[in-house]
């Protein structure tokens, strides 16, 4: 996994107060996933968190971290091969 996706990662943990394993984090290539992954989490479906909710918040991430314009973007997105990351 490359420095910019372990940022990512990283900033996800910290915004969301979760904690994602190593072999989960390997496994996230789009925002739809880690979106998804989030959506699922008790914590969130518990709290009735909306998925619209979690993608905006992933979206201000990606923004931050990667500097993604809005007109690039889309969920299915792959990160490396799409965007750029490494």
């Amino acid at each position: 996994m490359g420095l910019d996706l372990v940022e990512i990662v990283m900033r996800v943990e910290e915004d969301f107060e979760v904690e994602i394993p190593d072999e989960i984090s390997e496994t996230l290539t789009t925002p739809r996933i880690v979106i998804d992954y989030l959506a699922n989490l008790p914590k969130f479906s518990e709290r009735n968190r909306p998925r619209e909710y979690i993608a905006d918040k992933v979206w201000l991430i990606l923004e931050e971290v990667v500097a993604i314009d809005r007109h690039d973007y889309n969920e299915d997105s792959r990160f490396i091969e799409d965007m750029g990351m490494s």
